[in-house]
């Protein structure tokens, strides 16, 4: 395989320009640039890229030193080489990168990672390309076949995300897990609630071809309850409530479910 053929003199100056402006404090100026119009390009670059992160991480940026957040994004600018040239993907990389640096999660408060993921998650599903869904607001039978909306995500976090702002900026972890469902309902807008325990493990039973039945019937195994009817009655309304807002959906097929406790 022959050996690749140095740079010509003219991609030369392109790399020495695009390394000035990635991290113009540990690079040389390019010769033959004016300095005017070196600073131009300069903060053009670093403001369009940290302009696009704080519409995405806004609460993340709101929660953040300056100097904290400033930081990460010009470490960001500085280190990671991004394997996406589309725009819309730099909140994916610029997560992917704190993910990796742990230099630079040394400088963030505790929350930040997580925060930085739940805003994405939502900006993610804000531009997700429209989705096969049947929406309604019938009830759902315990015959009725169900399966998690393809625009709803799951999360599990260590601190409140959801509940941070400038004036609560948790420093420990919760002593339980919050539990998130994010989704984009039929009006597409995106949007999160929080669930118990028993609710997530009932998300989380949704199979495409299972029956509302079967999954409440798993949940009331493991919660090892006497309660049955209950139970049951309890679980096909949460799902009614979960298929009404649009994180559950109820295909037109409806499945015949083994009794509740078999």
């Amino acid at each position: 395989m022959p050996a690749s053929s140095p740079p010509l003199a003219f991609q030369r100056q392109q790399l020495a320009f695009a390394a000035y402006l990635r991290d113009p404090d540990g690079n040389p100026a390019p010769p033959d640039v004016e300095p005017r119009r070196l600073a131009i390009y300069t903060r053009l670059v670093y403001n369009n890229v940290e302009g696009f992160l704080a519409r995405t991480f806004a609460v993340c940026r709101s929660v953040l030193p300056k100097t904290a957040w400033h930081g990460a994004v010009r470490a960001f600018l500085r280190e990671h080489r991004a394997s996406s040239p589309y725009f819309s993907h730099i909140p994916a990389e610029f997560l992917a990168f704190l993910e990796a640096a742990s230099a630079v999660r040394d400088t963030l408060p505790p929350f930040a990672l997580e925060l930085c993921h739940y805003e994405w998650t939502k900006a993610a599903l804000d531009l997700a390309p429209d989705a096969d869904c049947r929406f309604d607001d019938d009830e759902v039978g315990e015959a009725d076949a169900v399966r998690l909306s393809p625009l709803a995500k799951l999360l599990e976090y260590s601190f409140p995300v959801h509940a941070i702002d400038p004036e609560r900026r948790p420093t420990e972890p919760s002593p339980a897990p919050t539990l998130l469902v994010a989704w984009r309902d039929r009006s597409d807008q995106v949007r999160c609630t929080r669930v118990n325990a028993a609710t997530m493990q009932l998300l989380q039973g949704i199979e495409p071809e299972r029956s509302a039945g079967a999954c409440v019937a798993e949940v009331a195994g493991r919660l090892n309850t006497r309660q049955a009817e209950q139970v049951r009655q309890a679980g096909l309304a949460m799902l009614t409530r979960l298929h009404r807002q649009d994180i559950v959906l109820r295909p037109a097929v409806s499945l015949v479910s083994a009794p509740l406790g078999e």
